[in-house]
């Protein structure tokens, strides 16, 4: 194995023979210059005149013909000299402009304004790309690519538009900081999100909130959880918020209160601000024992818990779908219906070229009219349980589409190659011309109608606890009356849908004939058993249903909040109530607090209602932006802070589902391998776009130049403790010299990598203590605490013996 080594120059057989008296001179002029010395020989020279020659850098004969100026061009020397040479460099050394900290620093207007450019034109597509819930990634995004992604392909088209873009973008004048990179996309982004979360912190500053949340599954089958804010916000406004998306591993209430925590720690909030909880009555969050709603109160006693409304009146629908027979089966036709028509393309079409022949017909007869948005495409939608208002599209689709619909179903009882279908489209068509399918048809459309007006009220943004309290009960009374009163209206429309479309109508005096016992003798007359055993008991079942879903309007918390409503001036309007509904917010009003809402409840309502200005209002969330334009919640500060409780608490989850449409519509099944936290930056801004627009070009790079800034500053940290690592470790070394003797380490390690060929046992114990000296000072740096401990001793204590087999560092306590 010896040839493998590098050979060495052989050393004289004398390692004695250096004169030192001779060698090294004190004057730097007179030595001997270190090449000319055996290659052996001259790190020993170097240690020595180190040691003994005291670092003088000038000669002691110096040069003195400056009386004479001939000679100073022989001094001077050609351009080449060694005098000119150094002259030269210590001129560049006096020009502070060259050195290199100061290039690093020192940056051109030039190159500055490029870099912004650069950075501006980045935002720009950016911003578009989460406006429009488009990709930037492409599968491709090579230089020779023909389609690198959305933002590689919008940012050249923009440059090519921009000449100023164009001109800083080019690979000259960019080299490696063009500022298109994944990375750069992504903290652009998130610069855009934090932006908008800022704006809705400072929104909401340290005042009270609701909490809305939901969860759902993404494409890729990743359980989310979408979490919206309700407050009030300095104009009075009620605003809900959409402040993040949370990807969630399990769905239990533990977890999803942890992910919560979470979320609010990023946001610096606090649970202790939360009044109010909303959520779509799944177990996992409604529980009353370890449900997430009670997880959240034992934090917050007063955040009560308020069941989606607009959830509640689709439970309601499905109940009746499901419970009632004749209900029942009216939908599982419509079912059959949906599953032929429109789950096959070629009959789509069909229906589509239909109803377009149909609606030019009517419109050449004057059956129709002309206008705006009016005759549009339809489509038949397919119901759901969980989609609200989806039974009456469906209902109201079927009913402008029915002559559509019957000749496709003919088309497909006639076709004798799907004669999986045909049986199913004659029984259809059968079933279609019975009066009992017209008259259902005219009940669930009449009363889905007035369902769905207070649908789409409960899902308005605005929209606050006591009007849809109102919403709820006016739409009861309305039902109420049409059981009462609306039998001969509907019975009407089912006649002239009758006479529409050539369907046989039945005499209500006639005997009712049961379709599966016509040979039996029902007893009973056709009146009888469409208006008591049809529409009577369907109305009786929406009423029992209503009632028995909503009976949280009775609750103390809603009833007392009715008092606050302003309509026809202020007539519901009861102290009592109102104090009651103080004293369930314990953290809000003490005591005194207590005392002087009942002082300030007695001179607003004199006040307010002698107030012209206050005549008009409907709602208490106007009643809430009166006051703020009025000034009176400075007055009324303690009535104003319960206004605002009552403005917080949740009507329906409606914001939560739609950033749940949204995240359907960013994360595809072309786009599922999006990270969970870029999805959630992305939605913020396509969901919150009012405030998306407020945020400038010049926030988003103050925020990235910050974060550089930040990276740089985190750097320069990371070099100056190495510094002082090093730093540590010259003193330890300083003092391990102090232990082996003042030249013993060098003269140890020499004499060790000297004698490998040759090794004796000297040297084999001097190098052992040497390596154990190291072994310390390793074990010492590895913990810094016990640093200053083992520096303070001045090393006055010996080391213990290691063996030189424990170099993993296990003795490092020794």
């Amino acid at each position: 194995m010896l040839r493998f080594y590098k050979r060495k120059t052989p050393e004289p057989d004398d390692h004695d023979d250096i004169n030192w008296e001779e060698e090294i001179k004190y004057d730097p002029g007179l030595r001997k210059l270190i090449d000319n010395y055996h290659p052996n020989q001259r790190e020993r020279v170097r240690r020595r005149d180190n040691k003994d020659a005291g670092y003088e850098a000038f000669v002691v004969k110096r040069w003195n013909g400056f009386h004479r100026k001939d000679r100073l061009n022989t001094h001077v020397g050609d351009v080449g000299s060694l005098h000119y040479k150094a002259m030269k460099k210590c001129e560049d050394l006096l020009k502070t402009k060259q050195h290199i900290d100061v290039a690093f620093k020192t940056q051109s207007e030039e190159g500055k304004q490029a870099y912004l450019t650069r950075l501006n034109g980045s935002i720009n597509v950016a911003r578009m790309l989460v406006k429009q819930d488009l990709s930037f990634r492409g599968h491709d995004e090579s230089e020779k690519s023909y389609n690198k992604g959305n933002f590689r392909e919008f940012h050249d088209y923009t440059a090519e538009q921009n000449p100023k873009l164009r001109k800083v973008t080019r690979p000259s004048a960019s080299a490696n900081s063009q500022l298109i990179a994944p990375e750069i996309q992504r903290d652009i982004v998130e610069c855009f999100a934090m932006e908008i979360l800022h704006s809705i912190l400072e929104e909401l500053g340290d005042d009270v909130f609701c909490l809305l949340v939901d969860e759902s599954r993404d494409v890729s089958c990743k359980e989310q959880m979408a979490v919206v804010l309700r407050y009030v916000d300095k104009c009075g406004i009620v605003k809900e918020r959409f402040v993040g998306l949370v990807h969630v591993k399990e769905t239990t209430s533990a977890s999803l209160k942890s992910s919560i925590d979470a979320l609010f720690v990023k946001l610096k909030l606090s649970l202790k601000q939360v009044r109010g909880q909303g959520y779509d009555g799944a177990s996992n969050m409604r529980g009353e024992l370890n449900g997430l709603q009670s997880l959240i109160m034992r934090e917050s006693p007063t955040a009560y818990y308020v069941h989606c409304f607009a959830h509640q009146l689709q439970l309601v629908l499905v109940a009746i779908v499901r419970k009632h027979g004749g209900i029942s089966d009216f939908f599982s036709k419509i079912s059959d219906l949906l599953n032929i028509v429109v789950g096959s393309a070629k009959r789509r079409d069909l229906i589509r070229d239909i109803n377009h022949e149909n609606v030019s017909k009517a419109l050449g007869c004057g059956q129709l009219q002309t206008g705006t948005g009016l005759n549009q495409e339809q489509c038949l939608q397919r119901p759901g349980d969980t989609r609200w208002s989806s039974h009456y599209k469906t209902l109201k689709g079927l009913f402008d589409m029915f002559p559509t619909v019957v000749e496709v179903l003919e088309v497909v009882r006639k076709d004798e190659r799907d004669w999986k279908h045909r049986d199913k489209a004659s029984n259809l068509l059968d079933y279609f011309q019975t009066f009992d399918f017209a008259l259902y048809l005219q009940l669930m459309l009449t009363t889905l109608t007035i369902t769905n007006i207070l649908s789409q009220a409960l899902q308005r943004k605005d929209q606050d606890i006591v009007n849809a309290i109102k919403c709820v009960k006016s739409t009861r009374c309305h039902l109420d009356d049409l059981r009462r009163n609306g039998w001969e209206k509907v019975l009407a429309e089912a006649y002239d849908f009758c006479d529409k479309h050539d369907i046989i109508k039945l005499g209500m005096e006639d005997p009712y004939i049961d379709p599966k016992k016509r040979r039996k003798e029902s007893g009973i007359t056709n009146r009888h058993y469409y208006q008591v055993d049809c529409f009577n008991e369907v109305l009786d079942w929406i009423l029992r249903e209503l009632d028995s879903r909503f009976n949280e309007t009775s609750s103390e918390l809603l009833v007392c909040s009715s008092a606050f409503s302003p309509r026809d001036s202020f007539h519901e309007f009861n102290i009592e109530n109102l104090m009651s509904l103080a004293k369930l917010y314990p953290t809000e009003f003490n005591t005194m607090n207590l005392r002087d809402l009942r002082h300030q409840l007695s001179i607003y309502i004199i006040d307010v209602r002698e107030d012209d200005r206050f005549s008009n209002i409907e709602t208490i969330a106007e009643l809430s932006q009166k006051m703020v334009e009025t000034r009176k919640h400075l007055t009324y500060h303690l009535v104003y802070r319960l206004l605002k409780l009552v403005l917080v608490l949740p009507v329906a989850t409606a914001a939560v589902e739609r950033c749940f449409s949204a995240m359907k519509i960013v994360k595809t099944y072309l786009r599922n391998k999006i990270g969970d936290d870029f999805l959630s930056h992305c939605l913020i801004g396509y969901v919150e776009k009012e405030l998306m627009r407020k945020v400038t070009n010049e926030s988003v790079a103050i925020v990235i130049l910050e974060d550089v800034v930040d990276t740089m500053e985190k750097a320069r940290n990371v070099k100056q403790a190495r510094q002082q690592q090093v730093a540590s470790a010259s003193l330890l070394l300083q003092g391990l010299s102090s232990l082996l003797g003042p030249s013993a380490c060098r003269k140890n390690m020499h004499s060790s990598s000297s004698s490998m060929a040759s090794p004796s046992s000297s040297n084999i114990i001097n190098t052992r203590a040497i390596n154990n000296n190291i072994r310390t000072w390793l074990a010492l740096t590895s913990f810094p605490n016990v640093l200053p401990t083992f520096m303070s001793t001045s090393f006055k204590f010996s080391l213990p013996f290691v063996s030189p087999l424990t170099l993993s560092g296990t003795n490092t306590s020794s």
